[in-house]
């Protein structure tokens, strides 16, 4: 349906005050259809992409000069899930006991390749790669699912065109085996999700709460493949139930019922860890370790790999003789002691590192990134973004304060810890997003307004 733009008066300049332009979203059925389509054809084109790269690199080999990992947390449990010691065993192939690290869902994933076609093999690598392929060509269905919500299908055509072809957005995909990829795409589901039970409680009939419960089990689902997006729980949550609220409907019942499903969800993870790390945790335990890896007396803020146990022999000594959880809990203290005592410091370690999450400078702390992946676009997506923020609230796009409260808190984390580059891709598919409405919306705005006064001199 058309929507009228009406352009804040707190953002942009009083000459635009006035101007309502539409934004064309016609939902006869011949344009829904010819939408649906190009969605299809456009995640198919996504794939090919990314595909294209992994045969055409080799990545699957890990031998480029490239930031790449393919033996990490992730894969090693796996390893030990294959060979059948379980969910254990993070840094080494040697034995070391049950983890909490990561939570279950991409280890397990790993660990059913691994059976098949070999553990941390050629074959098992390549069938890995094109999943996470797979994965982050879908990303291109919220951005488009999002934006036609929004009443700019133009801007989502726009926005999955740019994340399906430009590099920068699949490299992830096929360069790291983790759960880069995975977290972007539910990113944009918990985000579409929302944004379509805001537009649903303005209908006549409202959202059910089978609709409610759904939001709570893929909730649920995104907290066990990565608990960081949890920060983006209460905003979604929030945005939902305002919409119900704002219709004159009664919002507690709702949010109860998606809480509990979310946490009916995660809670075998919870009791396994209670079991079998003899403390209750909350989906993982790693934070505290986290935090130690970047605040310390002349840290660069960046996560000294030198101190962490995949890297150092001492420290792996460490953590296998303390166990995990006392091996963390001893990290721990040594940080906050480092806070107590250097509190000015670490404010500039935050500072630095809010910096190094949107600068892009953090690729100088790994092995180079390859020239292909175009690693000057990081810096100048960052740049684009605010004005792409400004001009969407300004066009008033729909979920526009769920969108900013998004990257306004989801890096804060990596703000205290320490700001691997890999994070950051879990909301650039919001960032698409807000630039390719601001891109188009705007420029569609400008040409209108060209037209108007070109017709008034007349």
């Amino acid at each position: 349906m058309a929507q009228d733009v009406r352009v804040s008066t707190s953002l942009l300049p009083k000459v635009i005050v006035s101007v309502k332009e539409p934004l064309t979203a016609s939902t006869s059925p011949g344009k829904r259809g010819r939408y649906d389509t190009a969605m299809v054809y456009l995640v198919v084109a996504a794939l090919v992409v990314r595909i294209g790269f992994m045969i055409v690199l080799g990545s699957y080999r890990f031998d480029l000069p490239d930031d790449r990992s393919d033996v990490n947390e992730q894969t090693l449990i796996a390893r030990s899930i294959a060979q059948g010691h379980g969910f254990s065993s993070p840094f080494s192939e040697t034995d070391t006991g049950p983890t909490a690290w990561v939570t279950p869902v991409y280890p397990y994933f790993i660990a059913l390749v691994f059976k098949h076609y070999g553990v941390m093999s050629w074959n098992s690598y390549k069938v890995i790669q094109a999943v996470q392929s797979l994965f982050s060509a879908l990303t291109v269905l919220p951005l488009m699912g999002i934006l036609s919500l929004a009443g700019s299908r133009r801007s989502g055509i726009g926005a999955a065109v740019l994340w399906a072809f430009f590099p920068w957005f699949s490299r992830w995909a096929v360069t790291w085996i983790w759960e880069t990829s995975l977290s972007a795409l539910l990113v944009g589901c918990v985000l579409w999700y929302a944004v379509w039970l805001g537009k649903r409680e303005g209908s006549e009939s409202g959202a059910s709460a089978r609709h409610w419960i759904g939001f709570g089990a893929l909730w649920g689902f995104t907290l066990l493949v990565n608990p960081a997006l949890g920060s983006l729980l209460p905003i979604t949550l929030g945005y939902g139930l305002y919409e119900r609220h704002r219709h004159g409907r009664a919002w507690l019942r709702p949010a109860v019922a998606a809480l509990a499903v979310c946490f009916l969800t995660i809670s075998p993870w919870l009791v396994r860890n209670r079991v079998e790390m003899g403390h209750w945790l909350f989906l993982r335990d790693n934070f505290g370790f986290e935090f130690a890896l970047g605040n310390y007396h002349g840290s660069l803020g960046r996560g000294w790999g030198g101190k962490h146990p995949t890297g150092n022999p001492h420290e792996f000594a460490r953590y296998r003789q303390l166990g995990e959880v006392a091996y963390i809990q001893e990290s721990t203290a040594q940080a906050m002691r480092f806070v107590r005592h250097d509190p000015g410091e670490f404010l500039s370690l935050c500072v630095k590192r809010a910096l190094y999450f949107w600068d892009g400078s953090g690729m100088e702390y790994r092995g180079p990134v390859a020239a292909y992946w175009l690693p000057w676009s990081f810096a100048w997506s960052s740049f684009l973004l605010l004005p792409a923020l400004l001009i969407s609230g300004a066009l008033e796009l729909r979920a526009w304060r769920m969108f900013f409260l998004t990257i306004a808190l989801y890096p804060i984390p990596y703000y205290l810890t320490h700001p691997p580059i890999r994070y950051r891709h879990m909301i650039e598919p919001v960032m698409v997003l807000l630039i390719a409405f601001a891109a188009i919306e705007g420029g569609a705005w400008l040409v209108s307004r060209f037209r108007k006064d070109g017709r008034e001199s007349a």
